[in-house]
C-alpha cells in the first residue's frame, strides 16, 4: 500500500466522520441564539445585583453620602427591572402591567420586590470562611477581629480583612 492510499482512505473516513456527527453537532440556531441571548441577561441581572450589594455595604460603612446611594440604588434598580422585564419576554412569562399607579408607584412594585428578595438571597449566601485563627493576648492599644482574628489599631470601626463592625469601647475610668 502506497502513503497515497493510506492518506485516501484517512480522509474518506474523516468525512464519513463528519457528515455523520452533522445532525449531533449542528443544534438548532434559534436555540442557540435563544440560550446565549438569557444567559447574557442573567449574567447582566447578576452584576447589577453585585453591584446594588456593594452599593449598600459602602453605604452601610459610611463611605457615601445617603444621596447619592438613593440616586445610584434607583438608577441600578430600574436598570435591574428593565433587565428582568427582557428576561420574562424571553421566556414567554411576562406578566401585563398594572394599570393604577399605588402610591406614586407605576406599577413596578412586584419587580423592585423581586430584586429585593434577590438581593436578600445573596447576602444570606453562605460565605466561604476560614478556620478562625487563634487569638493572641491583645497588644498595648489594640485588638483582633472577634471575627477573623486579624489585628486592628484603635481607631478602626472595621476589620479590614473581613469588614466585620468592631466594638471599640473605651474604659470608663
Amino acid at each position: 500500500m502506497t502513503i497515497g492510499s493510506i492518506l485516501l482512505g484517512v480522509a474518506l473516513a474523516v468525512l464519513v466522520g463528519l457528515v455523520l456527527a452533522r445532525p449531533l453537532l449542528q443544534a438548532s440556531r434559534e436555540e442557540q441564539v435563544r440560550l446565549s441571548q438569557r444567559q447574557l441577561l442573567l449574567a447582566e441581572k447578576e452584576a447589577i445585583l453585585a453591584q446594588i450589594r456593594e452599593l449598600d455595604f459602602d453605604h452601610d460603612t459610611g463611605k457615601m453620602p445617603d444621596e447619592i446611594h438613593q440616586h445610584q440604588r434607583t438608577q441600578l434598580m430600574s436598570s435591574a427591572a428593565a433587565i428582568l422585564k427582557q428576561i420574562e419576554e424571553l421566556d414567554g412569562t411576562a406578566t401585563p402591567a398594572i394599570a393604577p399607579a399605588v402610591n406614586g408607584v407605576d406599577g413596578s412594585g412586584d419587580v423592585d420586590d423581586d430584586i429585593e428578595a434577590a438581593i436578600a438571597r445573596m447576602r444570606q449566601a453562605p460565605k466561604v470562611k476560614t478556620a478562625p485563627r487563634p487569638q493572641p493576648a491583645a497588644a498595648s492599644g489594640s485588638g483582633f477581629c472577634p471575627q477573623c482574628g486579624t489585628p486592628f489599631d484603635p481607631g478602626d470601626k472595621f476589620c479590614v480583612s473581613c469588614g466585620h463592625k468592631l466594638r471599640t469601647k473605651q474604659a470608663v475610668r
